[in-house]
């Protein structure tokens, strides 16, 4: 074979080679389709409610000097002449008497974890699942704000540790640690004085451990006329306490929740509802008490019958009513098509394109949700959509063949 010969050979495979090459490139673009996925989607339908919490409330003052130490934690129920808050000269001996009482829980329970009388009678395996447990309580509690719970959990979390050490021998004992926290306590002893005053509740109720001068002025006999002008005026906040509040209490856990909301057909008096706070994932049941129409928006009165720390810990509260909850697969309007009476929408699978009906269960401005459904006829999760407009040429044999087939019906 000439060098001609080969010459011309060689640039044939090039020729080919470049062509084929440039054909598959096309074919990539021009198949490449604007879509998307698939995917389960949740809607709150919410209002949003910013609002005041009015109760009946009492002023608790007290004229004397010191550092305060409460005894009970805000939106506990205390009995009458029960001690609410100890007066101390400084904050040094409120510190070495809490600091004392841990110590003493601390030497109970390395006490008890190597105790005889208790090891002896636990497997490893439920020390160990207790540990576990324990974490996931923590992580639940942390999770969900409910910090009081926290303290407890730790110290169970503790207790089966340290007892799992002693059991399986990698801990020979405590007593040194014992010794060094009894050490600690005879130090502090000398700086935990005795309170050189109590303060005591003067009747039963609930105690919360602030005030915020609206006490005297907000009352749940006059929430009907409060405006929204009003509201908003608490909301903005600014108002002092008296010099010598200490707290206050009130009698009864039932509140009144006056908020601001967009005009809503769907609050109507005596209606049920779910108020979700936007600084806690607790949801509270509320009864509409009343209903009023100022301008664009309306004075809506809930009532609650809760109390805990999160609704005592201010006045203001921000917040969202709660109705109906959606969750479906997303749909964007753009990619909404029609085949007949069947509303529904196109997806691709490799080059194959079908038409998969939805079952519309909510509609958004740009969106609608279909049902989360595992009937291969409607869209289901993780289906490509596309969202360019689908000739009929496009589509799939077996798509239009079953079209054909409903249409013959």
């Amino acid at each position: 074979m000439n060098s001609l010969t080969v010459k011309i050979l060689a640039a044939l495979v090039s020729i080919l080679m470049i062509t084929t090459i440039c054909t598959q490139v096309y074919h990539f673009f021009r198949d490449k389709h604007d879509t998307e996925e698939a995917v389960l989607a949740t809607v709150n339908e919410d209002i949003v409610f910013d609002g005041i919490i009015v109760r009946d409330e009492s002023v608790v003052t007290y004229n004397g000097g010191g550092v305060l130490d409460y005894k009970y934690a805000d939106g506990s129920k205390v009995s009458m002449n029960s001690t609410i808050a100890e007066v101390f000269s400084d904050e040094k001996a409120i510190y070495a008497r809490d600091r004392i009482a841990e110590i003493d829980e601390e030497i109970e329970q390395l006490e008890k974890a190597q105790d005889p009388a208790t090891t002896n009678y636990v497997e490893p395996e439920a020390l160990l699942s207790g540990v576990r447990g324990g974490y996931y309580d923590l992580l639940e509690a942390i999770e969900n704000r409910d910090l009081e719970k926290i303290p407890e959990i730790r110290s169970q979390i503790a207790l089966n540790s340290n007892m799992y050490g002693v059991i399986t021998g990698k801990e020979a004992g405590f007593d040194e640690a014992i010794s060094e926290l009894k050490a600690e306590r005879e130090k502090l002893q000398s700086v935990a004085a005795a309170p050189n005053d109590v303060i005591k509740a003067d009747k039963t109720g609930y105690f919360v451990s602030y005030a915020d001068g609206y006490e005297d002025q907000l009352k749940i006999g006059s929430v009907d006329k409060l405006g929204e002008s009003d509201i908003r005026e608490v909301i903005k906040g600014g108002k002092n306490p008296p010099a010598n509040a200490i707290g206050k209490t009130f009698n009864s856990y039932e509140s009144k929740i006056v908020g601001i909301v967009k005009a809503d057909p769907r609050i109507n008096e005596d209606a049920k509802v779910s108020l979700k706070l936007n600084s806690s994932r607790t949801v509270y049941d509320c009864i509409v008490d009343s209903v009023r129409t100022d301008g664009e928006n309306m004075i809506v009165v809930l009532d609650c019958d809760r109390v805990d720390q999160t609704l005592v810990d201010s006045r203001v509260l921000s917040a969202k009513l709660i109705f109906d909850e959606y969750q479906g697969i997303r749909v964007p309007r753009s990619a909404l098509r029609f085949r007949g009476d069947e509303k529904g929408v196109y997806v691709i699978l490799g080059k194959d394109i079908s038409f998969k009906k939805i079952n519309v269960i909510y509609e958004g401005d740009d969106f609608v949700l279909s049902e989360n459904t595992s009937d291969e006829e409607y869209l289901l999760l993780y289906d490509q959509i596309l969202l360019e407009v689908v000739s009929n040429k496009d589509v799939s044999v077996s798509s239009s063949a079953e079209r054909d087939e409903g249409s013959s019906e």
